[in-house]
């Protein structure tokens, strides 16, 4: 009795084996690579959420000596009127603008600002509205 099995049996059960194991290591990969992604942007977000509340509790101790009667540097006062900013990082920065009476303050502005150089993007070419001739 020959138990010889015949070679394109070997063969196709092979190269289905090689196509699952490929398409295993690419999903893999591919897994891996958005893995990495989400935990760079993890730490930015990390980042910037610190560097905000940073600027933001020094914008609270700045308000703080201002309602005790100290005007701390880097305060402009105009009459009643207080302003100052607190740097975020080098392109965003918390503007803040306060009236303060007697015992009463009224916060007027607390917003954050970006300040970093606008650069445009004109690599797209954009219909202008102008009549096409050909």
């Amino acid at each position: 009795m020959n138990k010889n099995i015949p070679f394109g049996f070997v063969g196709g059960s092979s190269i289905l084996t090689i196509f699952a194991v490929l398409c295993l290591m690419v999903f893999t990969l591919l897994s891996m690579s958005t893995a990495k992604a989400n935990d760079t942007l993890a730490e930015k977000s990390m980042a910037a959420t610190t560097n905000f509340y940073k600027a933001d509790v020094e914008a609270e101790e700045m308000l703080a000596q201002l309602r005790s009667g100290k005007c701390p540097e880097g305060v402009t006062k105009e009459g009643n009127y207080y302003s100052y900013v607190c740097e975020i990082d080098s392109n965003q920065q918390l503007q803040i603008k306060v009236l303060i009476e007697n015992d009463d303050y009224e916060i007027l502005e607390w917003k954050k600002v970006y300040i970093g150089e606008w650069k445009s993007d004109d690599s797209l070419n954009v219909w202008d509205g102008a009549e096409i001739t050909e």
